[in-house]
């Protein structure tokens, strides 16, 4: 599986009690394992980061310090939920990539990422070029970070 295009995390809470997100997935078309990734946006500041993944992308899904998804964007659209009760209530259309077979243990961010990251504690979209400890582990390695992450997930 190529995942030249993983270049964005996005650390995502569950709700309404549940344990993790989108572990469920309600989808829109089941067949496809594609759903909505809701971002929070407290007084429309934060519409402009739900923007900056581009079609195509790709984006570890981190949560509990746990990896539980890689998903792609479908589109550059960026969607309201009049339906949300609470500040999750913007979205993209995602399709799964690969998603934990483990419910009970999956991955470690730190094993997946390679190193022991600190992520802001906020559900914003993060280039991962833009974080100065990643760029200095993953440009001084000669295998390569998505090399890593198939071979951590067991991605073929």
């Amino acid at each position: 599986m190529d995942l030249n295009g993983l270049t964005w995390t996005k650390n995502v809470k569950p709700i309404d009690g549940e344990i993790w997100a989108y572990q469920n997935i309600d989808t829109i078309y089941p067949d496809l394992n594609i759903f909505a990734l809701h971002w929070r946006n407290l007084k429309g500041r934060d519409e402009n980061n739900a923007r900056y993944p581009l079609e195509a992308e790709l984006v570890i899904l981190r949560q509990h310090g746990k990896v539980t998804h890689i998903v792609k964007l479908l589109n550059n659209q960026v969607y309201r939920d009049t339906n949300a009760k609470d500040e999750f209530n913007i979205y993209r259309i995602v399709q799964v990539v690969w998603m934990t077979d483990n419910w009970d243990h999956p991955p470690e961010k730190n094993k997946v990422f390679g190193y022991d990251i600190k992520f802001p504690p906020n559900g914003k979209a993060i280039k991962l070029e833009n974080i100065h400890a990643f760029q200095e582990r993953w440009n001084a390695e000669g295998l390569t970070f998505q090399q890593h992450v198939q071979k951590e997930l067991n991605i073929h």
